[in-house]
């Protein structure tokens, strides 16, 4: 269920992780069942790296690093 919420939380075009007022819902939705669920953040990195297959090397890095201060971990 995290995983949905998650891959929600990033945008359909730009693939930016909360960078809209819905995503940002969904990423407190997931943020959420994340720490409900104990998810580690090895589990969502994987997450965020696969949603994010076939986007820049660059994209990732700065993805992560937004969702990792946004998640806390």
């Amino acid at each position: 269920m995290w995983k949905s919420h998650l891959k929600q939380a990033f945008g359909i075009v730009d693939k930016r992780f909360a960078g809209h007022p819905l995503d940002k819902k969904k990423a407190q939705e997931a943020r959420k069942i994340i720490k409900r669920d104990g998810v580690t953040w090895t589990e969502i990195e994987a997450e965020i790296t696969h949603i994010l297959q076939g986007t820049t090397p660059v994209h990732v890095q700065e993805q992560m690093a937004e969702a990792r201060k946004y998640f806390k971990l």
